[in-house]
């Protein structure tokens, strides 16, 4: 985030009106009570209080009068009938949100500050209604509050009971929402509260908040109840008949709260279009209806989340404005932690629309937050079957494959019985029979359940369905953290619901006061402006307190440092410039600015004296220019010895699946190492033999060793054993470990004798090798050509006893086999008994559990996994493959030694993490859709230098290029290419981004919506530095 400039003279001076404020004017500005005078002296504006004190400086200069600034408080804005007839201090109510969302805490918080809450009632059962009315009313004998009643035409009883019940406990406030017609229920309550004053007026007992988005909804609340309900309410004996006629007297609302885009339940509607139609409506319909003797308010609602929209809503005419879902990222919300994160992090596009739950087959609209999570999706997915089909019955098989795995995690049968169950549960067999009846009401009812069940787990934080999170969220929430970026309230930890009423109400007032200001020719930069807005009086009623416990004139001064960083203020009280004054951490540092690694690099400095080369790996490419050695890690990212944050996509050479600090992953290791240490046999081997066998095609048995490279060695000799032959094949790109036989060298440019020469610059070349060891024991071939393979094999089929491959090439460039390439080369290996090897150290688990043979199709002999297989924090790898072929080891014939082979801790460590992603089987769709936005905004970063830039392969194991088309071979892209590559890597490294050597990216479980944002604020400024080295280093251009 950008530092906002210091406000000073000059700034003014330069404002194109013509006459500036003046500086010392300010504070004046600030106290929202105070009238005052403005008064022009020489080139420069006053505003002086209109009683002369002591303390004003006295004006030598001719002065003129340019008009009053009158006293406007948050209190001055709105209809003061409003505030009246519910005894609060504002014309502003925080509107309900469902599930309790808007909970008794926020309720009791606004009201203690005399700020009307509505409890959000929707979808609770009547007894957890019942306990919230009681607190409520404990602590807020006198109000004000309310209670919302959504309705709910698939269960009028539910409605029937809150009715009932608010009316025995006294609730004088009702908020209405999601009509489209009256209720019963509605008219009961409403008329229930009328009563005869003595002066013939009619005494409104209940007060009705009715919230509506469309015009035609709009006239059943300005208009007395329906004749026809109230003669069967009548009739019920429910009200009087004295009742009955005072009905016909009042409107069946005392406000109308005007909705325009707005968080859940919307119609995606214009506020200002829709505010002055119903507005007008009101006013034909008051013409009509003479008998009723007040004037229904008309408020507004939606979209309402800075002072700005605020101001905006008074502007229109609304007697009164109403916030919502902006409410949740409160402390006083009644949702998890994690969705208040969330929201605290939205930006202003990061909503989308989705099927509502409650009225699903109505095909209504809830809007909701989509960054984070995939429900806006996946329940549309939904919507869109139940429309295309008639029944489940009719449902594909693979679309039902899918919906079991990635939606429900469940089979759909079961989710049919939890509904039955519910329903009888709930008293309502009748949906069930019904539902028995018609197929298509059946379906709607299961799919219904994802999209009930998703805001639970939402409100309760369930870590296993994070991704299915339905947060109630509109475009208003990422325009408040625009405003409240870089103040203590960016932390949802400090926003106190009825601390952001007030900042909203006190700005908007702030905002009036500064139009008039603009009406008399003065000129009120946007500095001072944003200034104002968090600074006008006493904004807290409730201490704000961060981590040190500051105090409210400490987060005061925060916020005067950050606004006006420079520009000294007047006030009462000095402010003394501290470490506590400071509002960003050294955590958290501006994208336009490079890291400050001087501890980083005095380590690494250090780290030469006892490490060789610095370091405990190296191949054979230049020193590596910046080693950043690492403390502390949480989640994606990291942090260096000079406190700087970084996103992790290195991962430890695509190691760490489960992420740094997995709190599960963790405590189920610390829970086995409590059990034991190190033995011979420990009681995981079976069930993690079992897990292994039961996900991956080629597994019959298994055996474990510790490193990839000691896998792919065993695997070898397993082949060379099995058929008797001693050399094997492998491809040009390829990596399989450190060993003297597997690295390195390249194919002979003459195919005809297809053994791999050395060459200069070989990155896996090494001292130390035995000279003969490259030609005895391999032929190096090109990848993905399998006329070369089969000429090769048909030659030497007598002396080659494996083939040995990555599926999908991570290392050679992120590149897939051609069409029909894998299964050839299989059919050639078993026409002439030779073993085909899959190489997964890399593909293994990173990108799902069967490895790439699941995907691909195509089952090899034998297939070695490492890296990811144990999460990335335990060095554990595993031989798998055919039973004749493993059985080998069996009958002693081939030995496997290693003292950690099998050790407990290891086993733990793949236990541990094929049970994480078992429980959370959308992880690989989440972990793919946060790399293919990381991947995109990284082309856009590289567009907007022009640089030529491609990402590649699979979505959890990606590889980027500096050039414009995909790599199709392993000696697809120069050596221009890769250096490029090897710049970019380097100088993201400088910004706080860490990608993996040979320009590989890779995601972690823990990877979220933040990461992508985190990376899109860093990655411009690292490419742009970038393109300035490429062209230091390429002069002739980077395509020359």
């Amino acid at each position: 985030m950008n530092q906002p400039k210091a406000i000073s003279s000059n700034l003014l001076k330069n404002s194109l009106l013509k006459h500036p404020l003046s500086m010392e004017s300010v504070p004046r500005l600030q106290d929202l009570g105070a009238e005052l005078r403005v008064v022009k002296s020489g080139t420069s504006i006053s505003l002086l209080s209109t009683e002369l004190r002591s303390t004003d400086e006295p004006i030598t200069d001719p002065v003129t009068v340019l008009g009053s600034l009158p006293a406007i408080t948050a209190g001055s804005l709105g209809n003061a009938g409003f505030m009246a007839d519910y005894g609060v201090d504002y014309a502003y109510y925080a509107g309900a949100m469902a599930n309790g969302i808007h909970s008794e805490e926020m309720v009791i918080a606004l009201g203690r500050q005399r700020i009307l809450g509505i409890f959000g009632s929707g979808g609770l059962p009547i007894p957890r209604i019942t306990a919230a009315i009681a607190r409520i009313r404990q602590a807020l004998p006198e109000g004000p509050f309310g209670v919302n009643l959504l309705h709910n035409p698939g269960n009028p009883d539910w409605e029937m009971a809150c009715v009932r019940l608010c009316i025995e406990n006294q609730v004088r406030v009702i908020e209405a929402s999601a009509y489209i017609n009256l209720s019963p229920a509605l008219v009961y309550y409403r008329v229930s509260g009328l009563a005869q004053q003595p002066d013939g007026s009619v005494l409104r007992r209940h007060r009705l908040i009715a919230k509506v988005s469309r015009r035609e909804v709009a006239q059943h609340f300005l208009r007395p109840a329906p004749e026809n309900l109230l003669q069967k309410l009548r009739a019920d004996s429910l009200i009087t008949a004295e009742q009955v006629e005072l009905a016909r007297q009042v409107s069946m609302a005392d406000d109308i709260t005007v909705e325009g885009d707005s968080g859940g339940h919307t119609d995606q509607g214009v506020l200002a279009c829709i505010f002055r139609s119903v507005v007008q409506l009101r006013d034909e319909i008051a013409a009509d209806e003479s008998q009723i003797g007040y004037q229904v308010r008309i408020g507004a609602a939606g979209g309402l989340g800075t002072p700005h929209a605020i101001l905006s809503a008074f502007a229109l005419g609304a007697a009164y404005v109403v916030t919502g879902s902006v409410n949740q990222s409160c402390v006083e919300a009644g949702t998890s932690s994690a969705v208040k994160k969330m929201l605290g992090q939205a930006r202003i596009s990061d909503v989308a629309t989705a099927p509502s739950a409650d009225m699903f087959e109505l095909g209504a609209k809830v809007q909701v937050l989509k960054q984070g999570s995939m429900y806006a999706v996946r329940a549309q997915k939904l919507y869109s079957l139940y429309k295309q089909y008639d029944s489940l019955d009719d449902l594909p098989e693979q679309e039902i494959t899918l919906l079991e795995k990635q939606i429900f995690h469940k089979p759909l049968s079961d989710i049919w019985q939890e509904t039955i169950d519910y329903f009888h549960s709930t008293h309502q067999p009748d949906i069930i029979v019904k539902a028995e009846k018609q197929p298509k009401k059946k379906m709607a009812l299961v799919f219904q359940w994802y999209l009930g069940q998703s805001s639970r787990w939402a409100i309760t934080g369930d870590p296993v369905r994070n991704m299915d999170y339905q947060i109630w969220c509109g475009a208003a929430m990422g325009a408040m953290n625009e405003w409240l970026k870089g103040t203590p309230f960016e932390a949802v930890e400090n926003r106190h619901v009825s601390d952001i009423a007030r900042l909203l109400m006190n700005g908007a007032a702030c905002l009036t006061r500064i139009a008039l200001l603009e009406l008399l020719n003065v000129a009120v930069p946007e500095q001072i402006k944003q200034h104002l807005l968090l600074n006008h009086g006493q904004y807290s009623s409730e201490q704000c307190v961060t981590e040190q416990n500051v105090t409210e004139q400490s987060v005061t001064e925060k916020i005067v440092t950050k606004q006006m960083p420079d520009q000294k203020i007047e006030s009462n009280q000095k402010t003394e410039p501290d470490q506590k004054s400071k509002v960003r951490s050294k955590e958290s540092m501006d994208a336009s600015t490079k890291l400050c690694l001087d501890n980083s690099k005095g380590f690494y400095k250090k780290c030469w004296d006892l490490m060789p080369g610095g370091s405990h790996y190296n191949f054979g490419d230049p020193e590596r220019p910046l080693v950043i050695p690492f403390n502390r890690g949480e989640k994606s990212r990291v942090w260096d010895l000079d406190g700087n944050e970084h996103l992790d996509m290195f991962c430890k050479f695509g190691a760490l699946l489960v992420g740094h600090h997995n709190e599960a992953y963790n405590s189920s290791l610390i829970e086995y190492m409590n059990k034991v240490t190190s033995v011979d046999t420990c009681d995981l081997e079976v069930a993690v033999c079992e897990t292994m066998v039961r996900h991956i095609p080629c597994a019959e048995m298994v055996r474990f060793c510790l490193s990839g490279t000691e896998a792919v060695q065993n695997a070898l000799r397993l082949a060379r054993a099995f058929s008797g032959k001693n050399r094997f094949i492998r491809f040009h790109g390829h990596y399989h470990g450190n060993a003297d036989n597997i690295m390195g060298w390249r194919k002979k440019q003459d195919l005809t004798y297809p053994v791999p020469e050395q060459f200069k610059g070989d990155l896996l070349d090494t001292l130390g090798r035995d000279p003969n060891v490259m030609t005895d024991q391999s032929f190096m071939l090109p990848w993905n050509d399998i006329d070369i393979l089969t000429a090769t094999i048909e030659r030497y089929h007598d002396e080659i006893g494996a083939v040995l491959m990555e599926p999908i090439c991570i290392n050679g460039g992120g590149i897939f086999p051609v069409e029909g390439y894998l299964e050839k080369t299989k059919a050639l290996c078993e026409k002439y008994n030779i073993v085909l090897i899959f190489d997964e150290i890399i593909t293994g688990v990173r990108i799902g559990l069967g490895g790439a043979q699941k995907i691909l199709g195509v089952t090899p002999h034998l297939a070695t996994f490492g890296k990811a297989l144990g999460g990335g924090a335990m060095p554990i790898s595993a031989i798998a493959g055919r039973r004749d072929i493993m059985n080998l080891y069996t009958r002693g014939k081939v030995i496997h030694a290693g003292t950690f082979n099998g050790y407990p801790l290891g086993l733990a460590a793949i236990q541990t993490t094929f049970s994480l992603i078992e429980q959370d089987p959308g992880c690989y769709d989440r972990m793919g859709d946060i790399m293919r936005q990381i991947s995109n905004i990284f082309v856009k970063a590289a567009e907007a230098v022009d640089l030529p830039l491609v990402v590649q392969g699979m979505p959890t194991a990606l590889v980027y290029h500096s050039q414009n088309t995909p790599v199709m071979s392993t000696e697809g892209y120069s050596d221009k290419v890769k250096f490029c590559d090897i710049i970019i890597r380097e100088i993201s490294k400088r910004y706080g981004i860490q990608f993996s050597p040979l320009s590989r990216m890779y995601p972690n479980l823990l990877m979220s919506q933040d990461d992508v944002r985190f990376f899109e604020e860093r990655i411009f400024d690292a490419m742009e530095n970038a393109r300035k080295v490429i062209d230091i280093a390429f002069k002739e251009g980077i395509t020359g």
